[in-house]
């Protein structure tokens, strides 16, 4: 099986941040392999990562984000209260990555760039997704200063038709604000831009008015997920022909502007054609956190079903607690929870009938009949 350069080289600096974690996960990984279903549901590692929501209030309304879809709204104010975090914090100790993001706008929370400076004195490496629509003035300067590793935002599209479209919001209002945030630092810029029908031919000019920000060095691209929404597919996946135009054209103006990319990274799977012989989030994460404190195996579980809780159980306690224990079993016995089967069938290799057994607290879950009322499909 090959393997990219941009892959090996994430691997190395995983390894040189956390050496430990880094080991004790690969020893996991082994041991999963080896052992097969003998393995052990004891996870005597941390996880690699894990991605925190500090807010799940967002001020952009995306078309295939599910938290319009998941989230609670009778709750006006969904976000983590900050003397809460700060007892969370020390928890993090001995994972490699924290990443801010999750279901709402990162930079709507007051103490974000707090958030940042505190983490940085437990965890090696912290990122924060955005959509840069609020990265401006004392917020951007707090977090120019805050000792972020990476910032990531969501460019959907070149052209401001495209990217309203889909966004909601300008794109030179964006553009202007990653430009503004560039001369405050050197904090590296990743771009993530999600793939579908509605805007695969604009992505093909990203790299252009990318190639223009000091900043950024790294344009990652992902495909659209629908599938556990309402939606219909081949509404929203491009075609083999589309996707290898886009590939084609990307890689050529990334290498010509000096721009790093994963969308010719051999393990690229753009519409979703080879599926996972194992999920290992709950192995060796990236396991989430959402605004309550609640933990979750992954992200697509974030408000879904949840592990424990970090207000007031230790780290140890919920990543080696009975839901993720019991969660680990089945996985390892080649079973799936229900949860898992709604939100992620066609990313992992699973039985066409779920486990009985479906660990953890569940949290939000709606029926189809409500989602396609929200959808309006």
């Amino acid at each position: 099986m090959s393997i990219s350069t941009e892959k090996i080289q994430r691997i190395a600096r995983t390894i040189k941040q956390s050496p430990l974690t880094s080991f004790t996960c690969a020893c996991k990984k082994i041991e999963l392999g080896l052992l097969g279903d003998k393995a052990s549901s004891y996870n005597y590692n941390k996880p690699v990562g894990i991605d925190i929501e500090l807010t799940n209030v967002c001020n952009l309304q995306c078309p295939w984000c599910d938290t319009q879809f998941y989230a609670d709204k009778t709750v006006k104010k969904r976000e983590i209260p900050w003397e809460k975090y700060k007892v969370i914090a020390p928890k993090l100790r001995g994972i490699n990555r924290v990443m801010f993001c999750g279901g709402g706008e990162t930079l709507t929370y007051k103490h974000a760039a707090d958030a940042v400076r505190l983490t940085k004195e437990y965890v090696p490496t912290v990122l924060m997704h955005s959509n840069a629509t609020l990265l401006n003035g004392k917020r951007a300067n707090k977090l120019a200063q805050s000792g972020l590793d990476l910032l990531r935002v969501s460019i959907d599209g070149s052209d401001e038709d495209t990217f309203h479209e889909i966004r909601g919001t300008s794109l030179s209002k964006v553009l202007d604000n990653l430009t503004y945030f560039s001369s405050l630092c050197d904090v590296p810029i990743s771009t993530v831009s999600v793939i579908s029908k509605k805007n695969w031919q604009s992505l093909l000019n990203v790299p252009d008015i990318l190639s223009k920000i000091e900043n950024i060095e790294n344009l990652y691209f992902q495909p659209v997920e629908v599938d556990f929404l309402p939606y219909e597919r081949d509404k929203y996946y491009i075609t083999e022909q589309e996707w290898t135009e886009l590939r084609e054209t990307v890689i050529d103006k990334c290498a010509s502007y000096g721009l790093k990319t994963n969308i010719g990274d051999p393990g690229f799977d753009p519409l979703f054609f080879r599926p996972w012989k194992r999920c290992e989030y709950p192995f060796t994460g990236y396991i989430t956190l959402n605004y309550e404190g609640m933990v979750a195996p992954c992200c697509r579980l974030t408000n879904v079903v949840h592990m424990g809780d970090l207000y007031t159980e230790s780290f140890e306690d919920v990543w080696n607690g009975d839901f993720f224990r019991k969660l680990r079993r089945l996985i390892i016995s080649g079973e799936y929870p229900s949860y898992c089967h709604d939100r992620c069938n066609y990313r992992v290799e699973m039985s066409s009938i779920p486990s009985q057994d479906s660990p953890g607290k569940m949290k939000y879950v709606k029926k189809t009949a409500d989602l396609l009322e929200i959808a309006n499909v």
